[in-house]
Parts: C-alpha cells; structure tokens; sequence
C-alpha cells in the first residue's frame, strides 16, 4: 500500500500540488494556494497539514552543500514563521516581526554562504 506523504504547508514548495480540506490545490506562495479550478486563492495557515499529490517530497537530494544549506534555511524560515503565527500578536506586530524573521534567516544564510565560497 503506498504511503500517503504529509507535511506542513509552510515546508511544501511553491508550484506542488496538495489536497487540504478535502480539495486540490496548488501552492502559489508562502500562505497562498489556489484551488484547482481557477477559484480565487486563499490563504493557508503554514502549519496546516497537507497531503502531497505531486509524489513523495525530495529526501536529502541536494548536489552541493550550499543547496543543502539553502534547504536547511528555508525549512528554518518557514519553521520560525509557523510559530510566529501562533502568537496572540496584533497583526501589524506580527507582519513586523515575519519581516525581522526574514531578514535574519537571510543574513544568517549569507554568513554561511561566505564559508563554502571562501
């Protein structure tokens, strides 16, 4: 019997394909999708569970330790903005600190960036 893979929105890549609610969809962004059949797209809490259509998610397939790293930030980026959403938080406070998220993952990716280049 084949195994049916789950994973938290946030951690499906734009342009994959999922069944949440009991619908398709189709990834678009960081909390949007649309769903199949040109509907209007709507947003999706990251941490949703979302069964994956488009075949079993990518294990450890990356070429070079810098795309490993890539995928290593990306998954820690949508892991601290999953949490952030669950903070009693008002939105523009919330919006804030999700920017503060990114701009830090970034600068953290690039400091260890620097290291396999030089």
């Amino acid at each position: 019997m084949l195994r049916v893979a789950e994973l938290k929105f946030g951690q499906l890549p734009p342009g994959r394909r999922f069944r949440w609610k009991n619908q398709v969809w189709l990834k678009t962004g960081p909390v949007l999708a649309c769903p199949e059949g040109g509907e209007k797209p709507a947003l999706v809490p990251r941490s949703a569970m979302v069964e994956v259509l488009d075949g079993p998610e990518p294990a450890n397939q990356a070429n070079s330790p810098a795309e490993s790293l890539s995928r290593v930030m990306e998954e820690l980026r949508n892991e601290l903005l999953s949490r952030l959403e669950t903070l009693p938080l008002p939105p523009e406070h919330g919006k804030e600190l999700a920017r503060q998220v990114d701009l830090l993952v970034d600068q953290a990716a690039g400091r260890l960036r620097s290291t396999f280049d030089g």
